[in-house]
């Protein structure tokens, strides 16, 4: 059994069909391994069942689960600082709803995190359109290019914080540009990353919620993040 406690958290939109099966994955696998844990769910503000099923699942999984409610689509940043800010144990890590990645994967990224600050996935085999993946790699590019921060996969939703780490950081967005935010913020502040392979599947159930507009959206986070610096660094 670890002994260091983790706190995961699930940030959740619109994944009725998703979220039970992946809250009992998740709390079956770190009762098997560890001593500590707790699952933290941030509802941002579904339109579905979500929010029911979550609460549905609390007299099974008890105190180790808690819920969260945003009453209304704040975006994944905003679910993300939610959940990420408020947890309690020494190893925070998040990952999505939607039953893309293999948990049981958490125990390599343990195995790492003692010489490092945060590991993060890069996603194997990609079950995404051509057109994302091409649409990533650019941004992944652009990312490069204006930040200096250069990593496989920022956006791969599967990312291992040591805690006294993570709380040195800020969300101050609240979209999709979340993963890149807190990299180069983390890089910023000279912290140790590692990079992991990690497997990844087709979504069964339910809809992503990328959209176009959200191209949008990140470029105007991205020159928001990049004159935040500047400023700081005049």
């Amino acid at each position: 059994m670890i002994k260091q406690s983790i706190s995961v958290v699930l940030p959740t939109f619109n994944e009725e069909g998703n979220i039970k099966i992946a809250l009992g994955n998740i709390y079956n696998f770190l009762k098997r391994n560890f001593l500590d844990f707790e699952i933290i769910v941030v509802d941002d503000g579904s339109k579905d069942n979500s929010w029911q099923v979550c609460s549905g699942m609390k007299s099974a999984l008890g105190d180790t689960l808690r819920i969260t409610r945003h009453q209304e689509n704040r975006g994944y940043g905003a679910a993300l600082r939610t959940g990420l800010f408020s947890a309690e144990k020494d190893l925070v890590f998040y990952t999505d709803s939607d039953n893309q990645f293999d948990i049981t994967q958490i125990l390599e990224f343990i195995e790492c995190i003692g010489e490092y600050d945060l590991v993060i996935g890069y996603r194997q085999a990609r079950k995404d359109s051509f057109l994302r993946i091409f649409a990533s790699g650019a941004y992944r590019k652009l990312v490069h290019f204006i930040f200096g921060l250069k990593v496989k996969d920022i956006n791969c939703s599967f990312k291992l914080f040591k805690r006294s780490c993570l709380f040195q950081l800020s969300i101050d967005r609240d979209g999709f540009f979340v993963d890149t935010e807190l990299l180069i913020k983390a890089k910023n502040s000279g912290f140790k990353i590692k990079e992991l392979p990690v497997r990844h599947f087709s979504r069964k159930l339910g809809k992503s919620t990328v959209k176009v507009s959200h191209v949008f959206t990140t470029l105007k986070d991205i020159f928001y993040l990049h004159n935040k610096l500047k400023n700081e660094d005049a």
